[in-house]
């Protein structure tokens, strides 16, 4: 098998590219279907999960097939189902595919015969559906919903189903030729669809002289069958597949001496013999586990081909392998030990919460699903001594350093700066924003690139750069804290999408949240509070707004926490108490500028604003006399409307009693609190006058009517 074949995840084409032992079996089934007698559209499966060569074992089959197509005694069909969209485009393809390798090789007379059959079958309904589209780029050509023209072409008329498939078996029943038929990649279709080319198969396709070839995940068309049939269950399939094969599963050491061969390949050899010993108790224990077919191990050669270039002779090879090997399918994992370096590398005694290794393990572990824990804690172990229940002296870090391993803080950054893909920077972007954190333009100008710049998961990359300001946070000079902060606070609002905020499990975090992990890890260690306050004092007088009442509500309950919590000591404070006055007034300055035009009942924060504005003002009329002020306007009613509606989520008993496995989502009308901002009847009214005849555009009819209902089921008492 070439590189570039391997690079691309495409199937192997001959025996000598075989690499897992499929050959063998490939050739005996190929000698199967050969010697089967008297062929009536027998079907055959071969089964196998995502990824696991069945394309590959195919090749191979058709490979050992050749000879007989070379002496014209079978012909190959390769019918590429997952090309076309929809049932009707596929049945049609599929007759259409019969027709033009199958017709060619019959008489005269009956070649007609296939097209007359189709024709009968498709009056049955509709076929053609609107906009179908077929481009194959094969015998087929294009085919549109203007294509009905085309079919009363193709087809001839008038004789029953049985009459001419009886026709048609006894014309290739006289000829000597056999088909094979193989449909690939069954499991890519639809359930709907994959159920149409079985039923096919069972119905049109059983022919004399006709052999099919069914590749799929049996398990995945078992489900389908199952939702679509529940009384048939797995006899669906048995009535149409004569015989099942199970791809086998490659030998374990031919699958480890292949992964090896590669890595080698890729990252060279290792000559020290201790390395070497390090380098396999590390395959064995925190790579190989998760090379479970042919497709896992091409993502991490592939990843590594790409990735190796930047830190060749940067890192451990072992290091890298188990990393890369984690972070294709550990995700969760690799991003928690990219953001803990101080919580990994080193040595046990240096936790700084004083857990014991099982204790850590254990909060690592939950980021990995049950099944995969044993393994993902081997690789822990295996990894970062810290994890393990063994003691080490302080010698070893030298040492370690000198190997270049990840457990250290001195190499550990070069093993994530490597990734690529789109859940980390390039380092050469994280080391220009740590060069240039004194520069405020030059921040504010990364910053909004990030926010351009949409990563696959649909978040942008302004939590990266967050991170890495984090994780990097001992390389930014000190003397760049304030313009720093300053910048960040500048923009703050605007780099804040909704996109970008992570909910639930152990991913809890928004920008506010970033930036205020931000100002803790930078000045809480290295600035004391006269420092610190000075500092975010000074940026928070251009801050922007919804960030700036985040930091005030947040500096308040420093020293004024919610009830059964204690006042934060001063060295955890955002600012020195006697700031404080200066801070609400400043805050309120820039809700009443805003208040006074047209802005603040368009943001996007509106309630949780209007909510701080009551909370930081000694005149409680103030809020509430602008709330009553725009109750006169009907589009602000309708903007009030939709930032007051909300949702939860709530779980059910479940018919059985046993409980709901997933929570619902509800809208909600928050109208708790309410009456503290503007005049609640008078709310009620002017939405139900808008209700019954306003002339509203209908996104803001739609925002009135959800909240309305949201809100009489919650006086009805059924609003969960």
């Amino acid at each position: 098998m070439t590189e570039m074949q391997y690079f691309n995840d495409a199937p192997i084409l001959s025996p000598s590219d075989d690499q897992f032992g499929i050959d063998p079996f490939a050739k005996v089934l190929a000698n199967s279907i050969t010697g089967i007698t008297s062929p009536v559209g027998v079907s055959i499966a071969l089964n196998g999960p995502w990824g696991s060569g069945k394309s590959s074992a195919v090749n191979l089959i058709l490979h050992h097939l050749k000879p007989e197509c070379d002496n014209n005694k079978l012909e190959i069909i390769d019918f590429k189902c997952w090309w076309f969209r929809g049932e009707e485009a596929l049945m049609l393809a599929f007759l259409q595919q019969l027709q033009s390798s199958i017709g060619k090789s019959l008489g005269e007379k009956a070649k007609e015969l296939i097209p007359n059959l189709s024709k009968t079958l498709l009056q049955a309904g509709p076929v053609i559906g609107p906009a179908v589209n077929i481009a194959t780029g094969g015998v087929w050509g294009a085919i549109t919903s203007g294509s009905m023209d085309f079919t009363k072409r193709f087809f001839s008329e008038n004789e029953s189903v049985e009459k001419i498939f009886d026709k048609l078996s006894s014309a290739l029943e006289k000829q000597e030729k056999r088909f094979l038929i193989v449909i690939d990649d069954i499991d890519r279709l639809s359930p709907d669809e994959a159920l149409l080319v079985f039923r096919l198969v069972k119905s049109v396709g059983r022919l004399p002289n006709v052999v099919y070839l069914l590749v799929f995940d049996r398990e995945l068309a078992e489900n389908a069958v199952k939702e679509k049939y529940p009384s048939e269950g797995p006899h669906f399939l048995e009535k149409i597949i004569q015989a099942s094969f199970d791809l086998p599963t490659p030998l374990r050491d031919d699958f480890n001496n292949s992964a090896l061969k590669q890595i080698e390949s890729l990252c060279g050899s290792i000559d020290d013999r201790e390395q070497i010993l390090r380098f396999m108790n590390i395959f064995y224990d925190a790579i190989s586990p998760y090379l479970l077919t042919p497709r896992d191990l091409t993502r991490l050669i592939n990843a590594m081909t790409v990735s190796w270039p930047a830190v060749k002779g940067e890192v451990n090879i072992a290091d890298y392998v188990a990393l890369e090997a984690i972070r294709l399918f550990e995700p969760s994992l690799f991003n928690f030990l990219r953001v803990n370096k101080d919580r990994v590398c080193g040595l046990r005694d240096t936790f700084g919460r004083g857990e014991e290794p099982a204790a850590e393990r254990e909060r690592c572990l939950k980021l990995v699903p049950e099944s995969r824990r044993e393994v993902a804690e081997l690789a822990l172990q295996r990894l970062f001594p810290r994890f393990e229940d063994v003691g080490y002296a302080s010698d070893f870090i030298s040492q370690w350093e000198s190997q270049r391993l990840v457990c250290t803080s001195k190499h550990f950054d070069t093993y994530f700066r490597m990734s690529v893909g789109d859940e980390t920077l390039p380092s050469g972007e994280i080391d220009a924003l740590l060069n240039n954190c004194g520069d405020i333009e030059y921040v504010k100008k990364s910053f909004f690139e990030a926010l351009d710049s949409i990563r696959k998961n649909k978040k942008s990359k302004v939590p990266l750069i967050f991170d890495e300001l984090n994780t990097h946070a001992k390389e930014i000079d000190k003397s760049h804290f304030a313009n720093l902060f300053s910048a960040i606070f500048q923009i703050a609002d605007d780099i804040d999408r909704e996109e970008d905020h992570d909910r639930g499990g152990f991913s809890i975090g928004n920008t506010n949240l970033r930036i205020h992990w931000l100002i803790r890890r930078l000045t809480f260690e290295r600035c004391d509070l006269d420092e610190r306050s000075e500092i975010l004092m000074a940026a928070c007088q251009n801050a922007q707004l919804t960030w700036l009442v985040d930091f005030t509500n947040s500096a308040i309950a420093d020293y004024q926490p919610r009830e059964g919590k204690n006042p934060e000591p001063p060295e955890k404070c955002l600012v020195k108490e006697e700031c404080l006055d200066s801070l609400k007034e400043n805050t309120l300055t820039a809700i009443k500028k805003m208040a006074e035009g047209s802005e603040l009942i368009s943001h996007p924060r509106l309630s949780y604003i209007l909510y701080r504005w009551r909370d930081l003002t000694k005149d409680k009329d103030d809020v509430i006399t602008w709330c009553n002020n725009q109750l006169g306007d009907d589009s602000s009613v309708a903007k009030l409307a939709k930032t007051f509606t909300g949702e939860s989520l709530s779980q059910g008993l479940g018919m059985t009693g046993l409980g709901d496995r997933v929570s619902m989502r509800n809208v909600t009308a928050g109208i708790e609190g309410l009456d503290t901002i503007m005049d609640v009847a008078l709310f009620r009214k002017r939405l139900e006058e808008l209700e019954a005849n306003g002339m509203l555009d209908d996104n803001q009819k739609n925002d009135i009517k959800i909240f309305m209902d949201a809100w009489r089921k919650k006086e009805s008492g059924d609003d969960f």
